[in-house]
C-alpha cells in the first residue's frame, strides 16, 4: 500500500445525494456506460459503501481504477474548494485481477481523521477484493456458459441442416466467437488420405465462402502446421512471427478424429482456428473445447461418407438389378423352339449378373443349334462377356454348318476382350440335325456335355481348349447319331455339379443318373429333378448354376 498527503482545498459541507457528484466518469476516453456494463456489480456495492462512509464521517471520498488503458474515476465525492483548509491523503491498493485502484480521501488534524483513514482501510479494502473475485468468477462463469451451450448446440447445428457445409459454416460461426478467433476453418481428408481440401470457414461475422485454393495436395510434403498436424495426428497451438514490428497471430489446430465400428481410429480431417494478431496464444481450455467440437464435426463427416455410400451401393443394387433382368432376357425362351424339339433350360446367376448362359438357335434345314457357356468368373464383367458372346454366336452361327468353324469364329471375335480382362470361358455347341439323325457338336474345355439314351450314356468330350486361353487357328468336332424323343442332350455348368447334396464334387454320374431314370419325363420335368438335387441349403450359390436338357 503506498500513501501520500497532498494539499487541497476546503471541502463544502455534505448535502443531499443529489446534490453531490457520484457519477462514473472517465479520464481516459471511456465512457462511463461501458464500465457500468462491465463492472457495475463493484459500482453498485462500492458506491454504497462510500456514500453510507461518507454520511458517517463527513469525510469526502473519491476512488480511481488504474489501467493499462487509462485511469477511470468509479466513485466521486469530491466538490473542489480552493478556500478549504483539509487535507487530501492518496493510498494506492493492489487487486487480484492485476488491476489497481487508488483512493483520495479528506482527512482533519488529529486522531479522527487518522481514525476515518483506518475505517475506510479496513472496510473498502475487503469489499474491493471481494467485489474483484466476484467479478472474475462472474466472467469465468459467463465464458462456461458460452462453451456449454457452443457443445449443446453442435449436435441439433449438424443434424437440422441438410448441407453439412452450411451447417460447419454456421457451427464454426459459434466457435470463432467463443473462443475469440478472427477465423475458423475445416478441412477434410480426401479418400486417398493424402491431402486436404477446405470444406467451409466462417468468423464472428458468420460463414464465409471457401475459395478454390484451400488444398493441400500433399500432406507429407506440406511444411505447414495443419499439414503437420494431420500426420502426427494431435493438436498444436503456435504463432504466425510478423517480424517488421507486426504483431503475431496465434493459431490452434486441432484433428477430427474418428473412430471406425472395427474399432481403428484415424483422422478424417482437421480444425483450424486463427486469431486476431496481437491477441494472446490459444490456451490448453481452448484446446479442449476445440477438441470437442471436432469431434462432432468427425462424426458428422463420417455420416455423410456413410449416407454417400449407402446412396452408392442402392443405386448400384438397383444398377445390378435392371443388369439381372436384362440378362435374363437375353437368353432365348425355350418354348419358342417347341415346334423343333422338347427343350428346357435355366440360368441361376450366383450375384446379380453371371457368367453362365445358354443360346437356341433355329439353323436352316430345320436343324436346331443348343450352345451352354461357362465364363471363369461371375458378376458384372463376366455378364459383359456372356452378352458379347451371345451376340457374336447369333451372327457366326449362321454363317457356318460346322460347329467347329462356328467356335473358331466367336474366339476370334471374342480373344482379344478375354485376354484384357484375364478370363476365359469354356463352351459347348452342339447342332441336332432331326432329318439326317446326327449330333455334330464342338466342344471347348467344357467338360459336363452328355448325350444320354437307355443303356448307352455318352460325354461329348472337349475336342478343343477354352475359348480365351491362347490363338488357336482350327477347332475339331465329331458326329454322332441322334434320335429325337429317345436320346437326351444334357449340359450343364459346374456350379450345379458342385453343389449336389451328395457330399461329392464333379458328380456327373450322379446326374446322368437322374436323367436315366426319368426317361419318360419331359425335359422339363427332368430339369426341375437337376435343380432340386442341386438346390443350395443356405438359400446362396456359390457359383452361377446353368443347365440345358432336349429330348
Amino acid at each position: 500500500m503506498v500513501a501520500a498527503e497532498m494539499e487541497g482545498g476546503a471541502m463544502p459541507d455534505p448535502g443531499s445525494e443529489s446534490d453531490r457528484d457520484r457519477t462514473v466518469s472517465s479520464e481516459s476516453g471511456v465512457e462511463p456506460g461501458d464500465f457500468d456494463r462491465i463492472q457495475a456489480p463493484r459500482g453498485e456495492r462500492v458506491a454504497a459503501l462510500l456514500t453510507a462512509f461518507e454520511r458517517l464521517t463527513g469525510t469526502r471520498v473519491r476512488l480511481t481504477g488504474e489501467r493499462a488503458d487509462g485511469d477511470m474515476i468509479l466513485f466521486d465525492g469530491f466538490t473542489p474548494d480552493p478556500a478549504s483548509e483539509r487535507k487530501i491523503r492518496s493510498e494506492t491498493w493492489p487487486m487480484s485481477d492485476g488491476s489497481r485502484v487508488r483512493v483520495d480521501y479528506e482527512v482533519m488534524d488529529g486522531d479522527e481523521g487518522l481514525r476515518a483513514g483506518e475505517l475506510l482501510r479496513e472496510s473498502l479494502a475487503p469489499l474491493l477484493s471481494s467485489e474483484t473475485e466476484l467479478e472474475f468468477f462472474a466472467r469465468e462463469l459467463e465464458a462456461r456458459f458460452e462453451e456449454v451451450e457452443l457443445l449443446t448446440s453442435v449436435s441439433e447445428t449438424l443434424g437440422s441442416m441438410v448441407g453439412l457445409e452450411r451447417a460447419a459454416g454456421k457451427l464454426l460461426t459459434s466457435t470463432a466467437t467463443v473462443l475469440g478467433a478472427a477465423k475458423a476453418e475445416v478441412w477434410v481428408a480426401e479418400s486417398n488420405g493424402m491431402s486436404l481440401s477446405r470444406l467451409a470457414q466462417a468468423g464472428p461475422e458468420g460463414p464465409s465462402r471457401v475459395d478454390g485454393a484451400g488444398t493441400i495436395s500433399d500432406v507429407n510434403s506440406d511444411p505447414s502446421p495443419l499439414a503437420r498436424a494431420y500426420r502426427e495426428r494431435r493438436a498444436d497451438v503456435g504463432l504466425d512471427r510478423r517480424g517488421g514490428g507486426e504483431p503475431d497471430t496465434p493459431w490452434l489446430v486441432v484433428p477430427l478424429r474418428h473412430t471406425a465400428l472395427h474399432g481403428t481410429a484415424g483422422a478424417v480431417g482437421m480444425l483450424k482456428l486463427r486469431g486476431t494478431p496481437g491477441r494472446a496464444p490459444f490456451r490448453p481450455r481452448d484446446e479442449r473445447l476445440a477438441s470437442a467440437v471436432a469431434s462432432h464435426l468427425a462424426a458428422a463427416l463420417d455420416n455423410r461418407r456413410l449416407l454417400i455410400e449407402n446412396v452408392e451401393r442402392e443405386r448400384m443394387l438397383v444398377e445390378l438389378a435392371l443388369a439381372h433382368d436384362l440378362q435374363l432376357k437375353l437368353l432365348p425362351e425355350p418354348a419358342d423352339f417347341s415346334h423343333l424339339a422338347d427343350i428346357a433350360a435355366r440360368c441361376d446367376p450366383a450375384d446379380s449378373v453371371g457368367g453362365d448362359f445358354y443360346h437356341i438357335l433355329r439353323l436352316p434345314g430345320d436343324r436346331l443349334g443348343v450352345m451352354l457357356g461357362d465364363v471363369s468368373s461371375h458378376g458384372y464383367s463376366a455378364g459383359l462377356i456372356m452378352a458379347l458372346t451371345m451376340s457374336a454366336a447369333s451372327l457366326v452361327a449362321r454363317e457356318h454348318d460346322d460347329p467347329a468353324e462356328a467356335l473358331s469364329g466367336i474366339h476370334r471375335e471374342l480373344v482379344r476382350k478375354l485376354e484384357s480382362t484375364e478370363m476365359y470361358m469354356t463352351v459347348c455347341y452342339v447342332v441336332l440335325d432331326p432329318a439326317r439323325g446326327t449330333l455334330r457338336y464342338a466342344n471347348a474345355g467344357h467338360p459336363h456335355a452328355w448325350r444320354i439314351r437307355a443303356g448307352d450314356t455318352v460325354r461329348l468330350d472337349a475336342l478343343n481348349p477354352p475359348l480365351g486361353i491362347a490363338e488357336f487357328d482350327r477347332y475339331g468336332s465329331r458326329e454322332l447319331p441322334w434320335e429325337p424323343g429317345t436320346d437326351t442332350l444334357l449340359l450343364f455348368t459346374d456350379g450345379l455339379s458342385e453343389c449336389l447334396r451328395t457330399g461329392q464334387m464333379w458328380s456327373d454320374d450322379v446326374l446322368t443318373r437322374v436323367v436315366l431314370e426319368a426317361s419318360t419325363a419331359s425335359a422339363g420335368e427332368i430339369l426341375d429333378r437337376l435343380f432340386e438335387l442341386a438346390c443350395v441349403p443356405e438359400g446362396e450359390a456359390v457359383d452361377d448354376r446353368t443347365a440345358l436338357v432336349v429330348k
